[in-house]
């Protein structure tokens, strides 16, 4: 909402300058130009320039009712003059007959204050011209930056939402693969259903209570990972192994929340799962040049038909990264010789 600029203190002190300044003119033009004694020119240049200077602070309120949409520009304008025209023709009333009160004994000062008429009301006209054109940019200014300040909620907004919407695409061939081993498992392997029921429930509770915008250290995201295998490793038994070739260092290092959990289970969808070997999950860390790259590597078999590499995993992880980091260039693929390669890059430094 935007304030109102006649209450904001930094405003009101520049103004207060603005009208001494002013006056100090009006005094020297009516002092040294048409030789009025120096106490009558400064009494002069008190009440005329601060009355008026107070008065024209309601043009801030003619500023904000022109700029309604419901207006036309010109009848904005027309307004606009008829409440100068109507302030400075009050103005001159209200002063001439106050300056007139106080020194109406001295007649050459009347009569100077009757001749003057005419150029009060110009010097009057031009000031709050001045006025008006200092509102009216302050308001445009303030209009400005407030839509600016919308546009980037709006956009944060929708990039939140985005976001959520995103991350909250869990696999669900993940999830029904799961709860059918689970299944199964109730049959012939209580024990072990029950192990894969507590994997599970852990699992989601961490997956589904982490806001989009969220960072994590590199250490806890390996450590979601490792519930995720151990879930799979029910299912895969000896078929699924993964090894985590991180350095130390790397582990105190952000990166989204979640956003390798993705890689690493299209790396046992398209790679385990569909190998009739056993074959390894890899997830290797390096630095390059404050880039940190995180490579998720796994077998698979070349000659499955059905094996694309990319699904919507890595199309999920690809917009969170242009998302958050605004760039499209921080995740690639590979295959060759039967080995899957997912370089997903975080910008660090």
């Amino acid at each position: 909402m935007q304030k109102n600029i006649v209450f904001n203190t930094i405003f009101l002190r520049n103004y207060l300058v603005f009208a001494t300044v002013v006056s100090l003119v009006w005094f020297a033009l009516i002092h040294f130009r048409y030789d009025i004694p120096a106490g009558f020119a400064a009494a002069d240049a008190v009440v005329s320039v601060f009355v008026l200077c107070a008065m024209l602070l309601s043009l801030y309120f003619v500023v904000k009712f022109a700029r309604t949409e419901s207006l036309t520009s010109l009848i904005s304008i027309r307004n606009s003059v008829f409440a100068g025209l109507l302030i400075v023709g009050v103005w001159l009333f209200f002063t001439r007959w106050t300056l007139d009160q106080l020194f109406y004994n001295y007649h050459l000062y009347s009569d100077f204050l009757f001749a003057s008429q005419a150029l009060r009301f110009i010097a009057g006209l031009f000031l709050a011209g001045m006025v008006y054109l200092s509102f009216f940019l302050a308001v445009y200014q303030e209009s400005v930056k407030e839509a600016i300040e919308r546009e980037s909620e709006l956009r944060e907004l929708i990039r939140k939402t985005e976001l959520q919407a995103l991350k909250n695409q869990l696999n669900p061939h993940f999830i029904y693969n799961t709860l059918n081993s689970i299944s199964s498992l109730t049959m012939y392997s209580p024990e072990k259903a029950r192990e894969m029921t507590a994997l599970l429930s852990d699992f989601l509770r961490i997956a589904l209570r982490q806001d989009a915008m969220q960072m994590a250290h590199l250490k806890d995201e390996l450590s979601n990972i490792s519930l995720y295998l151990q879930i799979e490793k029910v299912r895969f038994e000896e078929k699924l192994t993964w090894e985590f070739r991180v350095d130390e260092q790397h582990m105190a290092y952000k990166l989204p929340v979640m956003i390798l959990q993705p890689l690493v289970e299209n790396a046992v969808k398209h790679g385990v799962q569909q190998s009739p070997e056993p074959g390894p999950v890899k997830v290797i860390s390096s630095m390059k040049e404050g880039i940190l790259e995180l490579k998720v590597v796994n077998t698979f078999d070349a000659g499955f038909h059905r094996f694309k590499g990319e699904g919507v995993g890595l199309e999920n992880v690809r917009n969170r990264l242009r998302i958050i980091y605004g760039r499209s260039d921080l995740i690639s693929t590979g295959a060759k010789d039967g080995i899957f390669t997912v370089v997903m890059r975080i910008p660090v430094g």
